[in-house]
């Protein structure tokens, strides 16, 4: 009677609490890797100059200021693009890479009491085939 009481509670946990438990840890993860990358931060500064490296205008009007001007501002701009871009790539990549885990590990959670089961019955068959 004590056993059956035991495995009553053990499912009622199984199924319902730890599923929450699992849930708040997938959750809190996901937290970490949104914020370990900046992927907000990265994505508001998204053609901002990286490390702000710009070059300043001049006051006299001059062509070759001009054009240093704009080269070294595109440069500048395309290099923040070009980083930002891989860092929120990896950010997005983790990101998926814990969703498909998390959801293996439900189905693994789900199916874990079952295969227990399953494997005792499979067990004792043998046994008594043999």
């Amino acid at each position: 009677m004590v056993l059956l009481t035991i495995a009553h509670h053990y499912i009622i946990w199984h199924y319902s609490r730890a599923l929450k438990e699992i849930w708040h840890v997938a959750r809190n993860l996901m937290w970490f890797v949104v914020h370990f990358f900046s992927l907000p931060q990265l994505v508001r500064a998204y053609f901002a100059p990286f490390r702000r490296i710009t070059e300043d205008r001049g006051q006299s009007f001059s062509f070759e200021d001009l054009a240093g001007y704009i080269i070294i501002n595109l440069i500048s701009r395309v290099i923040g693009f070009i980083l930002r871009t891989v860092i929120i790539v990896c950010g997005v990549g983790c990101l998926l890479i814990l969703c498909v885990g998390t959801s293996i590990l439900y189905l693994l959670w789900l199916a874990a009491p079952l295969t227990v089961i399953g494997s005792l019955g499979f067990g004792i068959a043998v046994l008594l085939t043999a």
